[in-house]
């Protein structure tokens, strides 16, 4: 499960662990919120079970990011992504 991830912050976010790596791609207070989004991101099995394609807003310049390959979401992250808004 972990090769799905690209990086290891959202990895560890998404296992509810929280370290000062973790703070620093997004604030804690953020974390729930991303680990719900990341758990549907990780169950989902076709891009249709996904309202969204690629990105999930999480508060603001915050995300979840993935790209979707072989039937699964994979290179997963999250943080502050303002400069690929465009």
């Amino acid at each position: 499960m972990k090769e799905r991830f690209a990086s290891e912050e959202a990895w560890l976010i998404w296992n509810g662990e929280t370290t000062k790596a973790t703070r620093r791609v997004l604030p804690q207070d953020l974390h729930r919120k991303a680990r719900m989004a990341l758990e549907r991101v990780v169950l989902a099995t076709q891009p249709g079970d996904l309202a969204h394609r690629g990105d999930f807003e999480i508060d603001g310049g915050y995300r979840v990011r993935f790209e979707w390959e072989h039937g699964r979401a994979v290179r997963i992250r999250c943080g502050e992504f303002h400069d690929e808004d465009e």
